[in-house]
């Protein structure tokens, strides 16, 4: 399959044209709470249709690993890049209105590039726009993708950048979300990037991120991959810590959960969530905030929580495919 994917690289070239070409000159950004697949995501594309790339918030510490590693320097935020009101938009990982950056008007968007579920909240537009959203583990899956079948070459540093967020998001291939064309792509890309050992350039995404528990502030650490969901009447705010290192984070356990409270308190969520990857073993524990949280997390996940305020969700380590389509399901019956 490598050598089936490089030809697209190699071979004879396809018509560019089959860009839509409203995209060129577009800023592109991801959501907030930016990780590393949004931003890698921001810069491929831009490179890749001729655009300028952007981020919505502070970048945690796997993400300044990697561009690091690739040398990219930090993209600006969408409200420091000049003139942003005046130039169209394109969505980078996200279709949900709950997570675009403060200063975006939705009649700037131009397009959305995106892997994700199209749920209740997603964006509108009262134009037609270019959308990409494929049913893969990363959306630099996406992205290498189109460069690939449009004969377009993909710089060094940008298909390390690109390969590195492919092993983020999937972790290592390992997550349920993972497909054979995200698999695919990262032989591909590591063979132009010229990685020799993945694994080991995963390793090391994973050492970076785990900093981010020693580094961040309670709050930021509940905050740092939390994203928010509208289901019906219900907004739902689900935080996600991927660590080869949980028991630190469960060290933690009794501070985040009164983070949690608080933010259910001063904030319009209505359940908040976070759940701890363990990304060594490839399981993970859900932390109960609240009565209502508990009773959910019992019904959705089909297990007894008892009293405690920590659940063992077992090999789910998904929040995309494992975690919020149970809790979605469940909202939408009316339980």
């Amino acid at each position: 399959r490598m050598g089936q994917c490089a030809s697209y690289e190699t071979g004879a070239k396809q018509d560019s044209t089959i860009y839509h070409m409203d995209l060129k000159d577009c800023i592109f950004v991801g959501h907030t709470n930016t990780d590393l697949d949004s931003i890698a995501g921001a810069i491929a594309a831009s490179h890749l249709f001729g655009g300028v790339p952007a981020r919505a918030s502070d970048i945690n510490t796997e993400t300044e690993y990697v561009l690091t590693r690739w040398g990219f320097e930090l993209p600006p935020k969408l409200t420091d890049v000049p003139e942003f009101k005046e130039k169209g938009i394109c969505l980078v990982d996200f279709n949900q209105r709950s997570q675009l950056t403060e200063g975006l008007n939705e009649k700037q968007i131009r397009g959305i590039i995106d892997h994700h579920a199209l749920r209740e909240g997603s964006i509108s537009s009262d134009i037609p726009i270019y959308m990409d959203i494929r049913p893969w583990g990363s959306v630099s899956t996406i992205l290498a993708h189109t460069y690939l079948r449009n004969g377009k070459t993909i710089p060094k540093n940008v298909a390390g950048l690109m390969l590195s967020a492919i092993l983020s998001d999937t972790l290592n291939r390992n997550s349920p979300t993972c497909t054979q064309i995200d698999k695919d792509m990262v032989l591909v890309l590591a063979e132009i990037a010229g990685v020799t050992d993945i694994n080991e350039l995963a390793n090391q995404q994973f050492k970076a991120k785990a900093k981010m528990i020693l580094k961040y502030s309670i709050a930021e650490l509940l905050r740092g991959d939390l994203k928010k969901f509208q289901i019906q009447d219900i907004l739902m705010a689900f935080g996600v810590c991927e660590t080869p290192d949980s028991k630190t984070v469960l060290s933690k356990k009794e501070d985040i959960l009164n983070e949690m409270r608080k933010m259910k308190a001063t904030t319009n969520a209505d359940l908040v969530y976070f759940a701890i990857v363990d990304v060594v073993n490839l399981s993970s524990k859900l932390l109960i905030c609240g009565e209502e949280e508990r009773d959910y997390a019992e019904k959705a996940f089909e297990i007894t929580p008892g009293n405690g305020s920590v659940v063992h969700l077992g090999k789910r380590v998904s929040r995309k495919k494992t975690m919020i389509p149970p809790l979605d399901s469940l909202i939408k019956s009316g339980w």
